[in-house]
């Protein structure tokens, strides 16, 4: 069976003549490293068979998408997080039971929070200060964003 190292070494025009050896009659590309890349796609495809539909159909549907983007010269940005609004009142208190003790901070305005008489900015890095990991401190003090309508 023919290797992907040897199709390496070979010239643009022998490329060809190994393109038009192959079943099926579609024109070769015009550029000898697409020629190469679609060469050693079918040496492995005779080596370890083809796609199955799932991801044939899958992979084109993605191909589609992907050459419409470039013909409009946009690609899709993706979809922007929405941004989580916990919004805490001044004199709110919050508790966490962590390793058997608990924890109690308090809301003393806006960023600002005192857990056993020391100032924090962030409940993330109270959350750091108490665990030694970093970690979303609303999620830590289990705080969910309130949806309304």
């Amino acid at each position: 069976m023919q290797s992907i190292e040897k199709l390496e070494t070979l010239t643009k025009d022998e490329l060809l003549d190994r393109w038009r050896k192959l079943p099926g009659n579609q024109p070769p590309p015009a550029r000898t490293d697409r020629l190469l890349r679609e060469l050693a796609y079918r040496v492995q495809e005779a080596e370890l068979g083809r796609l199955d539909k799932n991801t044939t159909v899958s992979l084109r549907r993605h191909m589609t998408e992907f050459e419409k983007s470039i013909q409009t010269r946009k690609t899709t940005a993706p979809e922007p997080k929405p941004v989580s609004k916990i919004t805490l009142e001044t004199g709110s208190v919050l508790t966490r039971d962590w390793e058997g003790r608990r924890i109690t901070v308090q809301v003393t305005g806006p960023r600002q929070f005192v857990c056993e008489g020391e100032p924090y900015k962030s409940l993330s890095a109270l959350a750091r200060k108490i665990s030694g990991q970093h970690l979303s401190g609303p999620l830590f003090f289990g705080l969910t964003e309130n949806h309304h309508g």
